[in-house]
């Protein structure tokens, strides 16, 4: 059965939150792309992060302009709670000037930015939070998101479509829900853009999510989302859902959203 999502602004802007980074803001300001996968030749920046991916640990980069006073006491900040922080977290220092880092610079738009910036980069490669100018070791805990939450966040980073499937070894029509998800993945039209993600309503660490997405974890049914960019859920599937069903969704929102959707690619 299809619903078409309809939300409050309150409950839309906290979906926003958790899915979208606000990496996509910093880069309007600075003037700059921001893109999860644009490509980065080796550097120091890059080794970290593809350290700290293989790793399993979040990484935080503590972007700076200069050596002025407020960088400096900002930096104390930042090694103090990156100390607390070591069993869960890398975290290593770019010059946004170093030619050798540009490609990193680039890559998450953060020229031109506030600064000092302190950037959290999930293990998944998304970006969860930005933290410019003035910040401190609470609202850097902050950063660290639920795993499904930081894979959703890099597949709407990268500007595709999700396929949200909230089911586990409890909830009926598992199969037929799961169907019409892989038929639709299946398309050549549709298959490089869309990204299917299976969320298990059960796990206690995803609890905030379902809550943001307003799905309730007791569901008796197979619940699919339809998330395109910029990361708000348009369509609920309960139980089994077709191919045709998730396109005509798909062709909903992007008729709804204007002549320049990113809705789905």
């Amino acid at each position: 059965m299809l619903k078409t999502w309809k939300m409050t602004r309150p409950a839309m802007a906290a979906s926003l939150v958790v899915l979208v980074s606000c990496i996509t803001d910093l880069a309007a300001k600075a003037g700059e792309p921001a893109s999860a996968t644009a490509p980065a030749a080796a550097s120091p920046g890059a080794a970290a992060i593809e350290k700290a991916a293989k790793g399993n640990k979040y990484l935080f980069i503590f972007f700076y302009a200069g050596q002025d006073a407020h960088t400096g006491t900002m930096n104390g900040v930042f090694q103090t709670a990156m100390a607390k922080m070591a069993d869960r977290a890398d975290s290593t220092a770019i010059y946004v000037a170093d030619p050798a880092e540009k490609p990193i610079v680039d890559k998450f738009g953060v020229r031109g930015a506030p600064m000092p910036l302190v950037l959290a980069i999930a293990p998944t490669g998304a970006a969860t939070r930005a933290f410019p100018k003035q910040f401190d070791e609470a609202q850097l805990q902050q950063a660290f998101v639920s795993p499904c939450t930081a894979r959703c966040m890099r597949v709407i980073q990268d500007r595709h479509t999700i396929l949200l499937c909230v089911q586990s070894d409890k909830t009926l029509l598992n199969q037929e829900a799961m169907q019409g998800v892989e038929a639709f993945k299946a398309d050549p039209q549709y298959a490089r853009g869309t990204e299917i993600v299976v969320l298990n309503p059960a796990d206690n660490v995803e609890q905030p999510f379902l809550k943001a997405l307003q799905v309730d974890p007791q569901t008796p049914a197979a619940v699919t989302l339809l998330v395109p960019p910029p990361g708000a859920p348009v369509a609920r599937f309960v139980g089994a859902v077709t191919k045709g069903q998730i396109e005509t969704a798909v062709k909903q929102a992007a008729s709804s959203c204007g002549p320049n959707c990113s809705c789905h690619h």
